[in-house]
């Protein structure tokens, strides 16, 4: 049984982290099944605009999967560590820079490297059964895979710090009063609802909404000067598109606009 599984329906694929029985803890295989099917979305063959991620048996994931490393062997855990940032790292790159965009759809657990790959995506929605927690420090480990960058973007410095330090739990209605989590749907409908959020975006514009994820990415490293520049640029490409036309033409006339850059 594959650890990932891969499905497209109405132009939104569902990538499902399957290792129930260990709560989805992620190892190398996963990591590497994650890669094969983002180069099958990449390809643009299955159709798909829009991702959405989440976790089987009611756990988005557990993090790194500690049964699979001899903590009692220095060399053995160095070599994990090597085997994983291997794959790791460049999939929360590529993820932060991938044509489409990602929702996280978060069921249960989101722990330790589990809650950086949420934070991967642009847009969580959680379960009311959902929590995150950055365990690394209860385990004796520096936060990895992104999570010291994209926390401290997302809930602020001095909340990211205090909850990266204490690695204490972070309920789901915290997590969207901090503004980590977009939207809370009840325990069992989390899927539904983000794949309603992801037909929303796959139905979109696919060049502007990627150009909207560039800049805002870019915001962080940009001055106010430089922002406006990169806007400007962006806003005269989209100015030029069919989709712009038919943006405008749909608000004149009062109907839901019906974009073609897919």
């Amino acid at each position: 049984m594959t650890t990932v599984g891969f499905s497209v329906v109405d132009g939104v694929a569902t990538l499902t982290l399957q290792r129930e029985a260990l709560g989805n803890a992620i190892d190398v295989a996963m990591i590497r099944a994650l890669h094969a099917a983002l180069d099958q979305i990449q390809k643009g063959e299955s159709g798909a605009r829009c991702v959405v991620l989440t976790g089987g048996g009611g756990v988005f994931c557990s993090g790194l999967d500690l049964h699979s490393v001899d903590l009692s062997k220095q060399h053995a855990r160095q070599r994990a560590h090597f085997e994983m940032r291997r794959f790791m790292d460049p999939l929360i790159l590529r993820l932060g820079a991938f044509r489409f965009p990602i929702v996280a759809a978060v069921n249960g657990a989101a722990v330790g490297a589990g809650m950086s790959l949420a934070l991967a995506s642009d847009i969580i929605v959680a379960g009311e059964d959902a929590y995150f927690c950055p365990s690394f420090a209860r385990l004796g480990l520096v936060p990895d895979a992104g999570i010291t960058y994209h926390l401290a973007r997302c809930i602020g410095a001095s909340r990211s710090l205090a909850s990266l330090l204490l690695a204490e739990r972070i309920d789901a209605r915290m997590a969207q009063a901090w503004g980590l989590a977009h939207e809370i749907a009840p325990t069992g409908e989390v899927l539904a609802r983000a794949l309603r959020v992801a037909r929303q975006l796959a139905d979109g514009p696919t060049g502007v909404i990627g150009q909207i994820r560039a800049l805002h990415a870019a915001t962080f490293e940009h001055t106010l000067e430089e922002q406006l520049r990169a806007e400007r640029s962006a806003q005269e490409t989209s100015l030029a598109t069919d989709d712009c036309v038919e943006g405008v033409r749909a608000f004149f006339e009062k109907r839901e606009p019906h974009f073609s850059d897919h």
